[in-house]
Formats: structure tokens, C-alpha cells, sequence
């Protein structure tokens, strides 16, 4: 009687090549570390998966589809700002492995163009005019990026971390706000009585 698939060993790699990813970064992630952390056979994982390369898109899909979800909650450009920011010090391989060097070769087009069509979306409900929005989203996009990565490169996050994500944030709202059509009606205008 022929032995019956496993049906949660496709799931079990992923989560075995994840765990290598995340501890150890890419070089980590072989075919045969990931079989004896699954608890199957190299052939059996080739028998899932045609080569290292197709279970390390799983692994950026796992990490993406993470990222997504903690961007989900989100309830405004700032907190996905601050959510983006939270998932690099948190998860900072997976952002690593979203986000860092070589990621538009290794995140599929589509991927990073629905990324970041969930910023433009947040731009948008924040009251920034149509033409402004996809350079609004670009120049908020990239200044979160560069504090993500400059934490990245830091083993552990120093004293100065809580500053500099808060200079960030700051930077962004800013942005945001000189952007944004929906503005107080007190900004920018005389006050009654005032010179």
C-alpha cells in the first residue's frame, strides 16, 4: 500500500526555510538544513519545490504576506509609517527580505507595485490631491525606508532609535500635511482681529 502524502509538508518547508531565513539570513536557507528542520528528506522537499530558488520566493511571500498584515491595521499614513517602522525593528530580517539590497530582483513586480499602491491609498484618504499623490507616497515611502534601513544596520537598536523613528514620523506628517487639501481652516489664513 503506497504511503499517503503528506498534506502539511509544503506548509512545513516554508516554515523550516522562514525559521533558517530569519535566524541566519540567506545562506542559511539549503536545501538540506531545510529538509532536517521539516522533518522530511531533500528529495521529498524537490518533490514540492524545483530548487532553493522557488521555496526562497514562498519564504518572501510568507514575509510579505506578515508585512501586509501589520500594515493592515493601519488607520492612517502616520501609523503605516510607524507600522512599517515597528515591522523593520521587529521582524528585521523579513524586512530585510522585502525591502533590502537587490529586492526588485527578488520581489516579483507586481508584489511591490501592490506595496505600494497601499501607500497611495493611505495618501489618498489623507486628502492629497490626485496629481500629488504618487510623489506625496514616493518621498514619505522613501524617508520611512531610509530610517528602516539605517536601524537595519545596527545589530541592536541604540539610545538614538526612539529619536530618530520619531524624526521620522515627524518628517513624514509634515510632508503629509503641506500636501494634504483637507487642511484646518485656522492653517495658513489671517485670524479676525490678528496682523
Amino acid at each position: 500500500m503506497p504511503r499517503q502524502a503528506d498534506p502539511t509538508l509544503p506548509g512545513r518547508i516554508v516554515e523550516a526555510a522562514y525559521a533558517l531565513w530569519r535566524k541566519d539570513g540567506d545562506g542559511a536557507v539549503t536545501l538540506r538544513d531545510v529538509a532536517r528542520r521539516a522533518g522530511t528528506t531533500t528529495p521529498s522537499v524537490y518533490a514540492h519545490f524545483a530548487d532553493r530558488a522557488a521555496i526562497l520566493r514562498a519564504v518572501r511571500m510568507l514575509a510579505h504576506d506578515r508585512f501586509v498584515a501589520a500594515l493592515a491595521k493601519s488607520k492612517s499614513v502616520i501609523d503605516a509609517c510607524g507600522r512599517m517602522l515597528a515591522f523593520a525593528d521587529e521582524h528585521p530580517r523579513d524586512y530585510e527580505l522585502l525591502f533590502g539590497y537587490g529586492f526588485r530582483d527578488r520581489v516579483e513586480p507586481t508584489v511591490q507595485a501592490a506595496q505600494f499602491a497601499i501607500f497611495e491609498g493611505y495618501i489618498r484618504q489623507a486628502g492629497v490631491a490626485e496629481p500629488d499623490v504618487r510623489p506625496t507616497a514616493f518621498a514619505i515611502r522613501n524617508l520611512v525606508h531610509g530610517a528602516a534601513m539605517f536601524r537595519l544596520a545596527q545589530d541592536e537598536p541604540g539610545p538614538w532609535w526612539p529619536e530618530s523613528r520619531a524624526a521620522c514620523l515627524d518628517a513624514c506628517a509634515l510632508l503629509l500635511e503641506r500636501r494634504s487639501t483637507r487642511r484646518p481652516a485656522s492653517r495658513g489664513r489671517r485670524q479676525p482681529g490678528g496682523s
